[in-house]
């Protein structure tokens, strides 16, 4: 699937040791190799299914360090003897680590009670080094007994040298071979019932021991004895035990080696922002990123349509051809072995059934000719293996030899490929290959882009563009003599000079492009914005119309209750007795009652229909402006919004339902001044470069001034690199117009720090 050469020219030996410093286990960290390559995509989506979970569990305990104990087994299986201490000691810490483990995945309750009890016990009892606690339960009373025994001996012996002080050579016994001594003078007379154990080297010192302190010695070295044998009990019945559990550490251990791997990619992933991208035949990549470049890695962002097979991949040296062709293998590599990449979650990775690659090593021209063969021979190899599915990286193809012969070798290695692995990825200058990829079907031309004014990469990658390999001003930055690049550009014929043609009239055409659909863009930006807020006004007006409707309904509920009832007393009135001149007089009154009602409605509805609208402005109007009531005037009327000048010289842009007329007499008749807007007109993208900074200046003024009549809430200024007095002077300027809410550089994709985004306070 990949060979040793493939690892380490794609750098996947590198991201590996990153990725195994994260491994809680000796045994885990060993797992983590290249061999955990898969073309099975459902493996595939089982780890990275398993690795998003984990992703998800670290913000809690983190699982405890595992110690190695594959040697355990080993030692185990060859010999029947007691485990040595500082392997029972590690068979405690694996079992507490993995019970640790288990409740990082929420499955503390499949750890066996025995095995957790045995860690307990082996933990309480013995340390790192495998020996037993002092304060070992079995210990204490042994302990103890040893404690008075030496008591007693201290005892007997200061007494014994207070009653023969005359004899005694110091005031102080001695210790000797773990035995306590009387130093007595060797000119004395030796008093009955001593024996003597030896002498110092000058012969003036006797170490004695009475017959009563030998006993005393004796007992003391033998609670000392008895102490050992119980710690070595201790540990001979852990051992038995640890015995017994290596069956079922076993199996735990093949759980923690896989376990480990997830966790440790897991934690690489969470610290690189890798994504699991989708699955799909076409690589597509957006916002890249190589894992080993940290924060000074460029995104990049390439798309292959479907049936392409091979990329050509050209543009100047240094541009990043070599690092973005290492980021497509690599990432390729992490996918098959994790699901996950340090790319948008929006990418589509294939799925490659092997990996083959040859990427230059950068030796000096004194090597060339072994650099070819040595490429030569390595290529051929994999000229040979490669499959429908395997994923071919080669650099600088045909590099190191005749540049005829060269070109030609590229071009037919090159059609293979593309007949025979499933994608190939090269880098070249020449132009014969460059069109080829133009005129065979499944290959495309890509191109790192190059900014000529600042003689510096952008690293963005340019699809279906072959790119110029700007030898002359990469010769010139470097030092070469104006004299030799001039003759060398006057020297230049044919195909480079109309390929390098070709793609700049390309670039000028896609940044065309760009304009367009960024315009395109910000218009249907403003369009929703505008169709939001009618949106709103609308259910607004719903709302209040409803609750006018439930207002006037209660009111007539109301009215026609009241009318009902007298309506029921007036005609009980004239049903009971005779009709009387004052029973005929509240029938009519009662009447004319209902027809003033139905008058008041009726000339209600009429005022309401015949008042005028306040709604409609024309140039030169003086109005209020929002809920503040900011005077001033209405310069332009574009549909249901105003260009509006206010009296503090800002000019904005407001709907016509956040203005209301100033108040003025009837017969006051309208200014006969108008203002009408701006001839400038606002631009999303101004390009500065070449101008001076006073010319840069006026340009802004006049955008500011067009953006915020027209609306526009943000616009980008390109003003180059060069030596950066354009850049500072047009940023001092943005920062003290108090109509310019925000700026910034762009996007390193979008220009970087040759252009500026700017926000208005619209």
């Amino acid at each position: 699937m990949i060979d040793d050469r493939t690892v380490r020219d794609t750098e996947l030996d590198k991201v590996l040791d990153s990725v195994r410093s994260y491994a809680l286990s000796p045994e885990g960290r060993d797992a983590i190799t290249p061999a955990m390559l898969t073309a099975d995509i459902d493996e595939i989506e089982r780890r990275a299914d398993r690795i998003g979970r984990y992703i998800s569990y670290l913000g809690g305990d983190a699982p405890e360090e595992f110690p190695s104990i594959s040697g355990i087994f080993e030692y185990a299986g060859h010999t029947h003897a007691d485990l040595d201490g500082p392997d029972i000691h590690k068979a405690g810490e694996f079992l507490s680590s993995y019970a640790s483990m288990l409740s990082f995945i929420g499955e503390r309750e499949r750890m066996d009670g025995n095995l957790m009890s045995l860690s307990d016990e082996i933990l309480s009892s013995i340390d790192f080094d495998g020996e037993v606690y002092e304060d070992h339960p079995r210990l204490l009373p042994l302990i103890r007994r040893r404690e008075e025994a030496k008591g007693e001996r201290m005892r007997y012996s200061a007494a014994f040298m207070r009653g023969h002080r005359d004899s005694m050579q110091q005031s102080e016994p001695l210790y000797r071979n773990e035995r306590v001594v009387i130093p007595m003078r060797s000119d004395q007379k030796v008093t009955e019932g001593v024996y003597i154990s030896g002498t110092s080297a000058s012969g003036s010192t006797l170490f004695a021991e009475p017959f009563e302190l030998v006993a005393l010695n004796n007992e003391v070295v033998i609670a000392e004895e008895r102490i050992r044998a119980e710690k070595a009990r201790i540990r001979h019945e852990l051992s038995a035990e640890v015995r017994d559990a290596l069956p079922a550490m076993r199996v735990m251990l093949s759980e923690v080696v896989d376990f480990d791997y997830h966790y440790a990619f897991a934690l690489w992933a969470r610290r690189n922002d890798a994504r699991h991208p989708l699955s799909g035949a076409s690589l597509s990549l957006k916002e890249a990123r190589h894992p080993l470049l940290g924060s000074n890695a460029v995104p990049i962002t390439i798309e292959l349509g479907s049936g392409i097979r091979a990329v050509v991949l050209s543009g100047a040296n240094a541009g990043g051809k070599t690092v973005t062709m290492k980021t497509v293998a690599l990432l390729s590599l992490l996918y098959q072995m994790s699901g996950y990449i340090p790319a948008s979650r929006d990418s589509v990775m294939p799925v490659f059934s092997s990996f083959y690659a040859d990427i230059g090593d950068g030796q000096s021209i004194l090597d060339a000719a072994s650099t070819f063969s040595s490429h030569m021979k390595n290529i051929a190899a994999i000229s040979r293996r490669a499959d429908g599915c395997s994923l071919v990286i080669l650099d600088e193809l045909g590099s190191g030899t005749d540049p005829e012969e060269g070109s030609a070798l590229s071009v037919a290695i090159l059609r293979y490929l593309s007949r025979h692995a499933g994608l190939t990825f090269i880098t070249s200058h020449y132009s014969s290959v460059k069109s080829l990829a133009y005129s065979e079907d499944g290959m495309l031309n890509a191109s790192m882009e190059f900014d000529e004014r600042s003689g510096m990469p952008t690293y963005r990658v340019l699809e279906g563009i072959p790119g110029d390999s700007h030898a002359l001003a990469t010769a010139l930055r470097m030092g070469m003599p104006r004299e030799i690049v001039d003759e060398a550009s006057s020297a230049l014929r044919g195909g480079d000079a109309t390929s390098a043609s070709i793609i700049k009239a390309l670039l000028s055409k896609e940044r065309t492009l760009d304009r367009k659909i960024t315009a395109l863009s910000l218009q249907q930006r403003d369009e929703e914005r505008r169709e939001k807020a009618v949106a709103e006004r609308e259910k607004a007006v719903e709302r209040k119309e409803m609750e006018l409707r439930r207002g006037g309904v209660k009111e007539i509920d109301d009215y026609l209750h009241q009318t009902r009832r007298e309506l029921e007393r007036l005609i009980s009135d004239l049903k009971t007795g005779r009709l009387t001149k004052e029973k005929t007089k509240k029938a009519r009154l009662f009447t004319e009652a209902i027809e003033r009602k139905k008058e008041e409605v009726e000339s209600m509805v009429g005022e309401e229909e015949e008042e005028p609208s306040d709604d409609s402005f024309a140039p030169g109007d003086e109005v209020f402006c929002g809920a503040a009531g900011t005077p001033g005037r209405v310069v332009a009327v574009d549909g249901s919004h105003l260009s509006v000048s206010l009296e503090n010289g800002l000019r904005l842009t407001i709907r016509s339902t956040m203005a209301r007329h100033r108040s003025r007499r009837k017969d006051e008749e309208k200014p006969s001044v108008s203002y009408g807007a701006s001839s400038k007109r606002a631009e999303y993208t101004m390009d500065l470069r070449g101008l001076t900074l006073e010319e840069a200046l006026r340009r802004i003024d006049d955008q500011i001034e067009a953006a915020l009549l027209s609306g526009l809430s943000s616009f980008s200024i390109i003003h180059g690199y060069g030596d950066g007095i354009l850049q500072r002077g047009i940023h001092e300027y943005l920062k003290k117009r108090r109509e310019v809410k925000d700026y910034s550089f762009a996007r390193p994709e979008d220009g970087g720090m040759g252009k500026t985004y700017v926000t208005l306070s619209v």
